[in-house]
């Protein structure tokens, strides 16, 4: 008999284990990922912008596009740490698989609706009394409530891919609610309370649970999983390149004011923003912007 791997336990799924179809290859994340490929949340997204509408024009992102342009990003990320820690047995070992950042990645905007925090803040002042509405707390009610792959059970995801995309892990009700009448507070809703205290249960001590669901940063949970900051630095990453592509292309600002602004802020890099390349302009805008994009997480202005 083969060794289970390593995150046996995290491999577990909400509600009910299932046994894989005769002749399936794919492990329990390959699986994860296929249903959120195939949900008709992953669909949606194509109707969902950040600021303009769908009907502007055929050159701008959608949430569907950042959110497979993220997953590219995060499996890059993933590749370089495979590398950096090929001989850390250990780290190696517990290091998120590919299925795993796709789906994380894939996942990471089900819940956001359309027009940025502004459509967030619209639902969340009509909401605040009965529980409120946070983009990132509909994203975990939609893979484990909504999503009807099953009967209100979401996608039945497993534990480690709940963890992956639980960036805000404390509940709505810790905070004070007239503070927040009109922007939500990162959280999740408490109806999702039971399948967060499932997903925390088996692997953390009740130390670390604690430390992990209450600890806050500038009124923002301070902890989250390896496989959550994988994919929130590929989401930052991928933004924010695609945000100076799209501003150039539509003629918001011109090629000369982006390089300029960022000489300006990424002093570090000198020259190598905006020189000369045999490759034409927008090939090059893309090319510079992501090898600064990383400094832009510093500056996010998404959740």
């Amino acid at each position: 008999m083969p060794e289970p791997p390593i995150d046996e336990p995290f491999r577990k799924r909400f509600c009910h284990d299932e046994d894989p179809r005769p002749d399936d290859e794919r492990d329990e994340y390959g699986r994860d990922r296929a249903r959120i490929i195939h949900s008709a949340a992953f669909r949606r997204l194509q109707a969902k912008t950040q600021v303009m509408g769908v009907g502007e024009g055929d050159y701008h992102r959608t949430r569907l596009t950042h959110s497979i342009e993220a997953a590219q990003v995060g499996e890059g990320i993933l590749a370089v740490l495979e590398r950096r820690y090929r001989d850390h047995a250990q780290l190696k070992n517990w290091l998120p698989s590919r299925d795993l950042v796709l789906a994380a990645c894939y996942a990471h905007d089900l819940g956001h609706p359309p027009f940025g925090h502004g459509g967030e803040r619209a639902l969340h002042s009509r909401m605040a009394a009965c529980g409120g509405f946070e983009g990132n707390g509909q994203t975990l009610r939609i893979l484990t409530r909504l999503e009807k792959y099953s009967d209100g059970q979401g996608i039945i995801p497993t534990r480690r891919l709940i963890l992956a995309i639980l960036k805000y892990p404390v509940p709505y009700s810790q905070f004070d609610a007239k503070m927040h009448l009109t922007k939500p507070p990162k959280c999740y809703f408490d109806t999702e309370q039971e399948i967060v205290n499932w997903a925390l249960d088996h692997p953390f001590t009740t130390a670390e649970q604690h430390t992990f669901t209450t600890a806050l940063t500038d009124g923002k949970p301070a902890h989250r999983s390896l496989d959550c900051s994988i994919m929130e630095c590929a989401d930052d990453v991928a933004y924010a390149v695609h945000d100076l592509e799209d501003i150039v292309a539509r003629r918001l600002v011109s090629m000369d004011e982006v390089l300029q602004a960022l000489q300006g802020v990424f002093k570090e890099f000198g020259e190598r923003i905006g020189s000369a390349q045999k490759w034409n302009p927008k090939r090059r805008l893309c090319t510079r912007s992501y090898g600064i994009a990383s400094g832009f997480r510093t500056r996010s202005r998404r959740s």
